[in-house]
């Protein structure tokens, strides 16, 4: 190993270690002594402006991240050495990726990151557990790297790759650093458009962003690799056109226009694919209870009774707007065509138990009908719909609050749960066991005391002080009440 590249290992490898490293574990990375070490640390420093790597008895030796970088002006060096393990691997993937099956010099990859050759190597194999996902192999080869796999599970990847989830209006890809080309996102915006235009109807959220990533994918991928980029895959069937004809011509002339964009002829199944997308998309209410096939009628309604039989509710009343979402839904599960959906994380916090019903719901009815099952961002837009029928059924919650420990403190609780719980009415605060709530049409009481059996509401015992488990158990009874309500 020459002695300029013991000092880029020797700089990679501290720059990686936010502790000490001892003497000898940087000679045995090297493969040289620990004297040769401290000549390498000293001519270091003595090259920079300032001393860049700190060395303390019984520990070892340290870079000095702000120096290193101060000396160093290059930006690049900076973004690059600041980026997340994460960040690093996917962008390395995603460059692989795009010119597949074609490599690029292993050197040449990591080159701008700066990284010592073990994490390297950790990269290499971290990256290979993520492909292995698609069934697609990292190769390195005679000092090249090369991903091999399926066109279409190349795409995939490539997209899920993408960073879009806070993306929901298209402009937004202006300036995006995943969308490096400005020429190229301004030609999809456009072709979006005009596809808009034919249709007499907008793309909304999340399809518009499905539509531009697969055809700026397409025409990344076409002009890197050409007939490389190959779709080995069955043509789409007359019948499945039936009906949606206009859709098809109009793919025909999406892909017509791609090809005069980049001046390459385009195969033929580009417009399948982009047909796939469009009909996998829902444009306004463009779809009514004529128009909807009776398969999408069936596994609607089969996944509507079977959530409402885990639940105990009727949602009955969702099933004519969720087929309209269903067609859509099954034409993807059909053509393996993914969505994001930046909404997932706050769906499953706060509707944990209905997001989890409807996941295991559908795990069970999709295969019954020879499709696969939703993944999660598809089970956070239907968790939304039996969601909505839920808060459309709310009612407000008629509550009567007994203290005995005083009226101050029977106030001090009203206070609290009128906070906590906007939706419900107060409608007395009482000190005793009054009967006469009986005949306030009372849903709840919130008591300190244990209630009389002779009083048939609801209750909760709770403390004067109304802690989170009391909290906790008031959130219960009232889902309960609710269940009670859906059920009748």
């Amino acid at each position: 190993m020459s002695r300029e590249k013991r000092v880029k290992e020797l700089l990679f490898y501290l720059s990686n270690n936010k502790d000490f490293v001892e003497a000898d574990e940087i000679a045995s990375l090297l493969k040289v002594s620990t004297k040769t070490v401290y000549r390498l640390v000293r001519d270091i420093n003595a090259m920079n402006e300032t001393p860049i790597i700190v060395s303390k008895r019984g520990m070892g030796y340290k870079l000095i991240s702000s120096s290193y970088l101060r000396n160093d002006n290059s930006e690049d060096k900076k973004k690059a050495i600041n980026i997340s393990p994460v960040e690093r691997r996917n962008q390395i993937l995603k460059r692989l990726l795009l010119v597949s099956p074609q490599g690029i010099k292993e050197s040449e990859v990591f080159e701008k990151y700066y990284i010592s050759s073990n994490v390297r190597a950790n990269d290499e194999r971290v990256m290979k557990q993520i492909l292995d996902k698609y069934d697609l192999k990292l190769f390195v080869e005679n000092g090249y790297m090369k991903i091999k796999g399926s066109e279409v599970n190349i795409r995939r990847i490539i997209k899920e790759l993408i960073d879009d989830r806070e993306i929901v209006d298209l402009r937004q890809f202006t300036g995006n650093t995943d969308f490096n080309s400005e020429a190229d996102v301004r030609f999809v915006l456009s072709e979006i458009e005009r596809i808009e235009d034919k249709l007499q109807a907008s793309l909304p959220y999340p399809y518009n962003i499905n539509l531009f990533s697969h055809i700026y994918i397409l025409i990344t991928r076409l002009r890197k690799v050409g007939s490389y980029a190959n779709l080995k895959r069955k043509r789409i069937k007359k019948e499945d056109i039936k009906g949606k004809t206009f859709l098809y011509q109009l793919s025909k002339s999406v892909v017509l226009d791609i090809s005069h964009y980049i001046n390459q002829d385009i195969p033929s199944i580009e417009i399948d694919t982009v047909f796939e997308y469009l009909v996998s998309s829902r444009f306004g209410d463009d779809l009514t209870a004529d128009n909807i096939s009776n398969q999408v009628v069936k596994i609607t309604n089969s996944l509507v009774n079977e959530v409402s039989k885990r639940m105990g509710c009727n949602f009955v009343g969702i099933v004519n707007e969720l087929q309209k979402h269903m067609e859509p839904l099954i034409n993807r599960l059909r053509n393996n065509i993914f969505i994001n959906n930046n909404l997932l994380e706050q769906i499953k916090m706060e509707y944990t138990d209905l997001f989890n019903v409807v996941k295991s719901a559908s795990a069970s009815v999709f295969p019954s009908y020879d499709l696969s099952i939703p993944d999660d961002n598809e089970i956070g837009y239907l968790t939304l719909y039996f969601a909505q029928a839920i808060e459309s059924q709310s009612k407000r919650i008629n509550v009567v609050i007994m203290c005995a420990t005083g009226i101050g403190t029977s106030e001090l609780l009203k206070i609290k749960i009128e906070k906590i719980f906007p939706n419900f009415n107060i409608v007395t605060v009482t000190s005793n066991n009054d009967l006469s709530v009986n005949k306030n049409n009372v849903d709840l009481i919130i008591s300190t005391v244990k209630v009389s059996d002779k009083i048939k509401v609801p209750s909760v015992i709770v403390s004067a002080l109304f802690t989170q488990s009391d909290q906790n158990l008031v959130e219960r009874a009232v889902d309960k009440i609710r269940r009670s309500s859906y059920e009748n």
